[in-house]
């Protein structure tokens, strides 16, 4: 299959160069189950947008721009399935080293440069895998499933008793206010 990030150094002017392409996950070689080790992740939902900004200055090419996609994702609180919109920003610079006499020791790690090409697939790869959260929330106040019955607590109350005696505690990943080792906050003035 052709790698339709694989772009050819000589198409390429000095200055500016705007590539814009809207491909399926499977044009750059994504399984609708990319993310084995994240079982949240479902899959994408329509096409993968790639907007990028190629600047060439004399051997360096800066490469500016963002992938944006949609995916299903299944909640780590409360299991329900919902999509998402993903727009991640890319940047990397590149250095042209075929055309250097002899100080090839700047350019030991070509990155995505091979011979006459520029391939661009490992970097938008590389942004759509960091994106998805290894423990996706399908919103920020989403209260779980009752450990008991497996009642998801976002619908309303269960009628288990630990529900009625306990109240729905929410998991955060961050320590709340009354968490005494969260200390980059000073306490308020005026409060007891």
């Amino acid at each position: 299959m052709k790698n339709l990030l694989d772009i050819p150094l000589a198409s390429l002017e000095q200055g500016e160069n705007k590539l814009n392409l809207k491909l399926q996950p499977h044009d750059i070689e994504l399984r609708s189950r990319e993310i084995a080790e994240n079982p949240s992740f479902e899959f994408f939902v329509g096409p993968v947008n790639v907007a990028l900004v190629i600047t060439r200055t004399g051997l360096r090419l800066l490469v500016t721009g963002s992938v944006s996609y949609r995916a299903k994702l299944e909640c780590a609180i409360c299991a329900c399935e919902y999509e998402w919109d993903f727009d991640e920003p890319l940047a990397a610079e590149f250095l042209s080293c075929d055309e250097l006499p002899e100080e090839k020791s700047e350019c030991e790690d070509g990155g995505g440069l091979h011979g006459n090409w520029l391939d661009l697939l490992p970097m938008v790869r590389d942004a759509i895998h960091l994106a998805v959260p290894i423990a996706p929330w399908c919103r920020p106040d989403c209260l779980g499933l009752c450990p008991v019955c497996g009642a998801d607590l976002n619908k309303g109350p269960c009628a288990c008793v630990i529900a009625e005696t306990v109240p729905a505690k929410r998991l955060s990943p961050e320590p709340g206010p009354e968490d005494s080792s969260r200390r980059d906050h000073p306490p308020r003035s005026g409060s007891s």
